[in-house]
């Protein structure tokens, strides 16, 4: 339709916002370690700060602690850098291993490198963070030694560039010395430590709201508009969502449990729709023939072409982008992965989230409408 491929379009993309390339799977290499040198002579004088600013601006490594005879400091920014003094430096694998000679001769230092390290999930809810971009956080003092390994938005990852903007509820995944990643988290917002516990009074709550809201109905003469306790309570899960995402102290309901209410609860539901629907879908069926079968798909491609065709050449998003919208409309979580897949980039989840929440409204909702209109 474009042109050109999925790959092609999120490639362009990813080069021009500077997303790095992403990798998949374990692997035996760091991307963030730690190495001991004893200093070379022309770090000997500069203070820990003008060393660490010799780093390249692409790259990052910090001095997290030194060896001056039998101590092991802390050193401040203004700490001034002596001979003998034997350096742990964390960083980027790459920068450690190209700029090694220039740092010093490498030594194992095991007590040296003992440093306590934290991987810890932050919620952005400090208002002063949010609206900001990736890289005016970087410049905060609260950075130093702390490194960025992802970010979750709606539950999605999302590429990270130095123009990324910060929202509430985003979920950041820092690295680093442990009293520097309980500094940053602490200023960030909230830190979501993994644990195993639902708060089923959260759930309940919500689902209980959500059926007072969809219980009642309009009635316009024989004509009664209601939305419904499946809507109603879809409406409060959405504002459920919403409230952990930006107040991440409470409603915790870890990925495990999410998985098994998708599961075991969406599959029975759908198929007791299915069951239920069957004797009038096969009554249809046989009163209709094929043009039943031919509208459904009509009115499946129809929508999408169109869409694909108002957001590429009216609204001029990118294809990547477009597609991912598209799958969120179609609140089709698999069809996000098959993109994804196709074009071999995490650029479609930039367009998921707006179009699933609204798709998954308009899903359970418009049914009911265009049946009362309709019918």
């Amino acid at each position: 339709m474009f042109g050109r491929s999925l790959k092609e379009a999120c490639a362009e993309l990813e080069a021009e916002l500077n997303i790095a390339p992403e990798n998949s799977g374990d692997t035996a290499r760091r991307e963030i370690e730690a190495r001991a040198f004893e200093i070379a002579d022309n770090l000997v004088g500069l203070t820990v700060a003008e060393a660490e600013a010799r780093v390249p601006e692409h790259q990052k490594a910090y001095i997290e602690q030194i060896r001056r005879g039998n101590e092991i400091i802390s050193p401040a920014p203004q700490e001034r850098l002596q001979a003998g003094d034997i350096i742990a430096v964390a960083g980027l694998r790459g920068f450690l291993v190209e700029y090694a000679s220039r740092i010093g001769t490498e030594i194992d230092d095991r007590e040296l490198l003992d440093i306590p390290v934290e991987i810890l999930d932050v919620v952005v809810t400090n208002k002063d963070v949010a609206g900001k971009r990736l890289w005016q956080l970087k410049q905060q003092p609260e950075a130093r030694s702390v490194f960025l390994r992802g970010i979750l938005r709606a539950g999605q990852p999302i590429p990270i560039f130095p123009g990324l903007t910060i929202r509430r509820g985003d979920v950041m995944s820092i690295a680093g010395a442990r009293r520097h990643v309980e500094d940053v988290a602490a200023r960030l917002g909230y830190a979501d430590r993994k644990t195993t516990a639902t708060d089923m009074v959260y759930v309940g709550v919500f689902i209980f709201l959500g059926g007072l809201i969809g219980i009642p109905a309009l009635k316009l003469g024989a004509l009664e508009i209601g939305l419904g306790v499946a809507v109603g309570v879809l409406i409060a899960g959405l504002v459920a969502g919403w409230l952990r995402s930006v107040r991440r102290t409470f409603g915790f309901v870890p990925e495990s449990t999410l998985w098994f209410f998708d599961s075991v609860g969406l599959c029975p539901f759908i198929a007791c729709v299915g069951i239920s629907a069957g004797p009038s879908f096969v009554t249809g069926l046989v009163q209709s023939g094929p043009a039943l079968v031919i509208a459904s798909l009509l009115i499946c491609l129809i929508s999408h072409l169109a869409a694909l065709a108002l957001g590429r050449w009216v609204f001029r998003m990118n294809e990547g982008v477009l597609a991912g919208t598209c799958c969120g409309a179609g609140t089709s979580a698999p069809a996000l992965a098959a993109v994804q897949e196709a074009a071999g980039s995490p650029v479609p989840t930039l367009g998921y989230g707006l179009g699933y929440a609204i798709g998954n409204v308009l899903l359970a909702l418009w049914g009911a409408v265009l049946v009362t209109v309709l019918g």
